[in-house]
């Protein structure tokens, strides 16, 4: 799995993001991202705008659904977004068979977008970013390497990639956000390829974890 960081400057995404006022934001980050397909986004986010009066609906579309989780003393918003009006905008720009990670958003005028996928994945989203005309940083391009201590390093590269992008994508959570097929569009793999994976990579960190434990 390879770890690609983009930065795409203000003046670039405004070409792409023409309705939406990107110098009224101070900072924008997405601290977790709940849902990111074809049909909606879901998604934590927090928010300094430039001035008092701006609004998080002065910002998104018209018929995203937001709701306000916290605002701290210094003018921070803390907002859980659901956004099924503006998938066209990023469809055929971010391909939907890697996924998003944070850190992820806007600060001093600049778009930082980290990406996790194979090869494969990450060329597509280069080739798609291309074909919309507008410039980028690669800030850098590294394998998605974990820490010799993570119980992660006992599986294959294979069973890590199905296991990660099974938890980001909420396979694990109560109810489940995605199922085996959807994980194997996203990953274009077969479905009983994403059971065997998972299942394999669950078990070598049971077995790790019962005999450390």
């Amino acid at each position: 799995m390879r770890r690609l960081v983009l930065e795409i400057s203000e003046e670039q995404l405004n070409k792409l993001e023409k309705d939406i006022p990107l110098q009224k934001i101070k900072s924008f980050e997405v601290l977790h991202m709940l849902r990111f397909d074809r049909e909606e986004f879901a998604y934590i986010v927090k928010v300094e705008f430039k001035a008092p009066s701006v609004k998080i609906e002065d910002i998104f579309l018209k018929g995203a659904k937001i709701q306000l989780l916290e605002q701290d003393k210094n003018g921070v918003f803390t907002y859980f977004i659901n956004d099924k009006m503006r998938r066209h905008e990023v469809d055929g720009i971010i391909p939907f068979d890697g996924y998003l990670s944070p850190p992820f958003g806007v600060r001093d005028g600049k778009l930082r977008i980290v990406f996790l996928g194979d090869e494969k994945q990450v060329k597509n989203l280069l080739e798609s970013i291309d074909k919309t005309g507008i410039s980028y940083k690669v800030v850098s391009l590294i394998d998605a390497k974990f820490s010799p201590e993570s119980p992660l390093t006992c599986l294959t590269e294979k069973q890590r990639t199905v296991l990660v992008s099974a938890f980001e994508h909420g396979y694990y959570e109560t109810p489940r956000r995605i199922n085996n097929q959807e994980l194997s569009k996203k990953l274009n793999l077969n479905s009983a390829t994403i059971v065997e994976h998972r299942r394999k990579a669950e078990q070598r960190l049971l077995t790790r974890i019962i005999k450390n434990a």
